[in-house]
Parts: C-alpha cells; structure tokens; sequence
C-alpha cells in the first residue's frame, strides 16, 4: 500500500457518509470530522497537524450554505482539499538551478537512499531541464557508497568525480573547481550519513557548506521512518539551514501520515518524492495533486506527464495504426508493454486516473501486474519470427520450448494467447464501429 492509499480509503468512507441537509453545521459533519481525525491519527500524522486540518475545516464548514447544484458532501470535500494542500505547502516549491554551476548538497541518515536519489535526482533534471550534471562522492565511511554512485552514473550516463577515500571538503571544493573548468551546470554532492545524527557527521557536513556555498541542501528522508521524520528533519535544518525535503520510499508499505506532516511542523518544502526503484522513479511535488490522490480524486496532470515523458510518440502511434488494420502481433503488444511499464506500475498509474481511485482492489491490481509480468516473460522467450506471427505458436515443439524457456505454465501461456486473440477481434470490431458512425464499445480485453 503506497503512499496515500491508506489515508485515501479511510477518508473517502468518511467523506462518502455525509451530509444530505443544504446546510453544513455542527450537527451533521461532527461524525465526518471525528472519522476523519481518526483516519489521520491512525495514518500517522503528527497530533498538532490533526488538531489544525480538523479546527480549520470544522470553521469553513459549518454553517457553510450549500451552493445550487452542489451537493453536501461535494462541497465538505471541497473544504478538506484546501485545508490538505496548504497543509502540505499550498504550491510546488522549484529547485533552485539558476547559477553556473549549481550546486546541491544531498544530505541525510544511512538508510533512506541518498546515494540512489542522487542519481534519480541527476536523471530528472539532466532529462527535464536538459542541464550538463556531475555527480560528486563524498561519503568515504559506508562501504561501496562511492562504487555505487559511479555506478549510477555509468548506468544512466552522468559523469561522476570522486577522490576515493580523501577528505570530504577537499574533494568538495576540487570538484567545483573541475566543474566550472568543463561546463557542467549542475553539481550534486552525495554526502555522507550516519545511523543516527551526531557531532562528527554535522560537523562535516557543516564545513562542506562553507566550503562550496550551495544553493540548494536537500534532506532526504525514508518516508517508513514514521514521526521521527520531523525530529531528524528539524535537527539537520538547525545546523545548515536546509532549502527542501525528499521523501523516498513511498511506494512501500507506509501510511505517508508523517510526510503529510513534515512540510507545515518545520516548513521546509517538499520538493520530490521517491515512488519506486528506477531511475525514473523520483516526482517533484505537487501538494494539491497529492491532495487529490488522498482524498481518491487521481491525478491526472501527473499521469499526462509521465505519459509525456516516458511514451515514444512514433512508436504508439505505429501501434495504434497496425491494431485498427488488424496488422497487430505480439511483437506489437511486447512493445506496447514496455513502453506502458515506463510509466510505472498498474497499481500507481490506476490510482492516478480519476474515478478509478478505490474502484480496483489492491489484489485485483497485483493480479493485472503479476499478468503483464508473466506476458513479458513468455513473449521474451518466443523468437521475433513467432511473435510477427503468432499462428506459428500453434506448434506443439514450439509451445514446448517457450515453456521450457520462459518456466511458465502452460495455463499461462494458453491465458495469454487467448487474450491476444481477444483484444485483436476486439480492436477490429472498434474499428468497423467507427467506420459506421457508430458509438465504439469497447470490451474488457487484454487491451
């Protein structure tokens, strides 16, 4: 259950009960109030948050007039989206990148996966804002910090500096030098952390900012951490002063109770948040989509951009062509998938669309994501000749050794075939409704 999606269930129930009357009182929201609290509590969002979301909306709310056409409870959600997105911190908050080079000192305990939102974070603006990056390793204490870095960097061709095992600051200060010597726009300082804070590590990293004057230091939390996310947060910001936040590891098991907190206790803007493994997995912050997304409303400007920037225009377009012609073979629809798993994974990207938010169950959606995963798997193990035509796989001998290869059952691979099948009957059809005039109806196919 990612980010969200706990508090989201909890508070559409509670939103979905209310108030039938034209007029929004003490009466008839006291319940939805009290639910509401108690889905924030059980979310873990800090106490004193609770205490002002709940004061805030309780006083717009009641003795609210109904406007025409609106119903009770539309308007009370409407109230609760506002309180949550200044809660959050009302607008998205941008890096500041604007000098030559800019620097962006990383910052943060062991544990809540700096060194890899370093690379996600080099990623993002090489490919977003088309800026030269350079990657720099200063953490010399965690084993393999450095050898993982460059690693990021060779993988997703950002250039990296690193001095091994020399002095932070000295490092700091040759890489800025070197960075303004070949043209880089952005530097990012992957520091070193600690497993809990203390004198030795403030110190350094305190001697690394007088060092190179950053114009950005961004402390990057786990968002599993829990209430102690604002304790480690106001500790760093004491000693350096900190511009933002990024919270990881929000597509795991977390209730995000402690992220919804983090901005309005220490007002430092989030300005990403980390939703998967992959290099492409790092978002920058909207507090009203997110607003959105907890209160099961989707998100359909992130959606549209991840689309934008993930999705080959060309190659959807061929795919698209060659469906409605009836020319569609697996090779087409292995493509189509891969291009679709840029974008994330079934679960997130439903959760984003509107009026589908709560509408999936979470197991109805890990079986659709295991289905993909099993279909990429089994087509991985057919040669491109059987996926240009799939009439070949009517071969026993070929079944065979596709199974063989792939270690999937034969179940599967019928269930996949038949799908296929399915979903090309079915976009033919789409395209002799249109043909006519008509209305298309679409069914439940593999597409």
């Amino acid at each position: 259950m990612g980010f969200g999606d706990f508090l989201a269930n909890r508070m559409k129930k509670s939103l979905e009960k209310k108030a039938k009357s034209a007029t929004l009182n003490e009466d008839n929201i006291r319940e939805v109030l009290r639910e509401i609290r108690l889905a924030l509590l059980e979310a873990d969002v800090n106490i004193d948050v609770v205490k002002e979301l709940i004061k805030n909306i309780e006083k717009k709310a009641i003795g609210t007039g109904i406007i025409d056409g609106v119903r009770a409870d539309q308007q009370l959600i409407k109230i609760v989206h506002e309180e949550l997105t200044d809660i959050l911190g009302k607008t998205k908050k941008d890096l500041n990148i604007s000098s030559r080079p800019s620097v962006i000192m990383m910052v943060g305990l062991q544990g809540a996966g700096k060194t890899t939102t370093c690379g996600k974070l080099a990623h993002l603006i090489n490919k977003k804002d088309k800026k030269k990056m350079l990657m720099v390793g200063l953490d010399i204490y965690r084993p393999g910090a450095i050898d993982q870095l460059v690693e990021l960097g060779t993988k997703n061709n950002i250039d990296v500096f690193e001095k091994g095992k020399q002095d932070p600051v000295k490092t700091a200060k040759q890489a800025l030098d070197y960075a303004e010597k070949n043209n880089y726009d952005v530097v990012v300082l992957d520091t070193a952390g600690r497993l809990q804070i203390n004198k030795e590590l403030m110190n350094e990293l305190n001697d690394i900012r007088k060092a190179v004057s950053p114009q950005e230091i961004i402390l990057t939390v786990d968002g599993m951490t829990g209430q102690d996310i604002i304790n480690v947060a106001n500790e760093f910001n004491n000693l350096l002063k900190l511009t933002g936040v990024i919270v990881t590891k929000l597509d795991g098991d977390t209730r995000g109770g402690a992220t919804l907190s983090i901005s309005y206790i220490t007002k430092l803007p989030i300005k990403y948040i980390g939703e998967g493994e992959g290099i492409g997995a790092l978002a920058e912050f909207y507090p009203k989509r997110m607003a959105d997304r907890i209160l099961g409303m989707g998100d359909i400007d992130t959606l549209f951009e991840k689309a934008t920037e993930n999705l080959d225009q060309r190659t959807m377009e061929k795919t698209m062509r060659r469906m409605l012609s009836g020319q569609f073979d697996l090779e087409d629809l292995r493509n189509q998938l891969r291009q679709m798993s840029k974008m994330g994974n079934v679960s997130g990207l439903i959760k984003m669309m509107p009026g589908l938010a709560g509408k999936i169950s979470d197991q109805k959606l890990d079986e659709a994501q295991q289905k993909l995963w099993v279909a990429e798997i089994l087509m991985s193990s057919m040669t491109l000749k059987e996926r240009r035509e799939p009439r070949l796989l009517k071969s026993i001998t070929r079944k065979k050794r596709i199974l063989v290869g792939s270690g999937r059952s034969e179940k599967e691979f019928n269930e996949l075939i038949n799908q296929f099948e399915k979903g090309k009957k079915q976009a033919l059809e789409f395209t002799k409704q249109l043909k006519q005039g008509r209305m298309p109806n679409f069914g439940g196919g593999m597409f």
